[in-house]
């Protein structure tokens, strides 16, 4: 089941675009709605928010007055996050109730306001942000009858903008009407909602494409590997010692594929396996693979791994499990400091494969290609940088 998170801040367009995928056959999960159920009459959120709140946020019919209620905790940010300890939880269980409920095949868009505030990101397979410029936000509360001293008051009380970038895999820009909206919508549906969708159902990474393509240093490739790393994380937990993003990508200024390089280092790879199942929930899919032996250390058993992928095809990762001290786990990262910390060998490196570039067009052409440069040139002078400077791979 592919779970997307589509967040924005109030005035943005989030609803149109929670339409839209609901009319393409999205499931569509509206937490305001959820945070309105569980605070209904005769509910247990309810009696907690009267507990804490006082009988005044009831109307005379025994119902939520929320104006009220939004009066207090806008105006008292602890109170505010009192209110949210009582409702986010319940609104989160709900929402599991009624994802649990539905096929295995379906596409679940949940409509989360909150996404960067609650951390729940992680939790996704893709997020997506709604953004809006603030005037055009505040044009459109007022035509809802909110008046602008209040819109700013709520608009000012969620995330900013790039608070919900950090978090979302992609944003959608909505300034330039409805209609551009919805077909940047239904684009997105085709492009990538569909075929992540079915690569899960599939039980498949995306591959990389087989036509060698680089491309010029992107600064987002940074923030596309934090979002990675924090799914790893939310799924092996403590049992992933460290995260890197490792490879090209990892270097600021030195072309590279449009693919994210990770390495989780592990105590053993029998832990990785253990983790096939709930790595593959979240998306991932791999299979055991050797990295290629350097002259120093010939046994191919030393170079073990576990090599996966992720399912997203507007976010193509490689995710190489290695453990603690062995030596592709320790040349990743040697490889990594090395390239940033030495300008010449950065631009011998960019050299390198600009020259294989202009002979092969082929992806795994080029990988093969790079290796001699690798025993002959690469891991030498990477180790004497090491001996020089005192690196040391770090631990944890």
């Amino acid at each position: 089941m592919l779970k997307v998170a589509l967040t924005g801040g109030i005035g943005a367009g989030k609803s149109t675009v929670a339409a839209k995928l609901s009319q393409l056959g999205a499931r569509v999960v509206d937490a305001d709605a959820l945070s309105r159920e569980v605070v209904a009459p005769n509910t247990e959120g309810l009696a907690a928010v009267v507990s804490r709140f006082g009988p005044e946020v009831l109307t005379p019919d025994g119902t939520l007055d929320r104006a009220r209620l939004a009066q207090i905790v806008f105006d008292s940010p602890p109170a505010r996050a009192e209110l949210e300890a009582i409702v986010h939880p319940r609104v989160r269980a709900r929402a599991r109730e009624l994802t649990d409920a539905l096929p295995d095949d379906a596409i679940v868009v949940q409509d989360i306001p909150l996404l960067a505030e609650t951390g729940q990101a992680p939790g996704f397979h893709l997020n997506i942000a709604v953004e809006a410029p603030r005037e055009l936000r505040l044009e459109r509360l007022a035509a809802r009858g909110l008046p602008r001293t209040d819109a700013l008051r709520r608009i000012d009380a969620q995330a900013s903008d790039a608070d919900r970038r950090e978090v979302c895999d992609l944003v959608l820009h909505n300034r330039d009407g409805v209609e551009d909206l919805e077909r940047h919508v239904a684009m997105l549906w085709e492009d990538r909602i569909m075929p992540f969708a079915e690569n899960l159902q599939l039980e498949r990474a995306e591959p990389r494409p087989e036509k060698l393509q680089f491309v010029e240093s992107d600064p987002l490739w940074p923030r596309r590997f934090e979002h990675l790393a924090a799914r790893l994380r939310r799924v092996m937990g403590p049992s992933a010692v460290r995260i890197d993003h490792v490879g090209s990508t990892a270097v600021s200024g030195l072309p590279a594929k449009d693919v994210i390089d990770i390495q989780v280092t592990v105590v053993s790879l029998h832990v990785v396996d253990a983790f096939a199942e709930s790595l593959g929930d979240a998306g991932f899919f791999g299979r055991v693979l050797f990295d290629s032996p350097k002259p120093e250390r010939p046994d191919i058993a030393d170079w073990e791994k576990r090599f996966y992928g992720y399912a997203d095809p507007g976010n193509i990762a490689q995710v190489h499990f290695r453990t603690i001290d062995s030596p592709g786990q320790r040349f990743a990262l040697l490889f990594r400091d090395w390239m940033r910390a030495d300008p010449q060998a950065r631009a011998d490196y960019a050299q390198l494969k600009g020259t294989i570039a202009a002979k092969v067009d082929a992806d795994a052409e080029y990988a093969e290609a790079k290796e001699p440069w690798f025993d002959r040139e690469g891991w030498p002078r990477a180790n004497r940088w090491a001996a020089e400077t005192g690196w040391h791979a770090p631990v944890c």
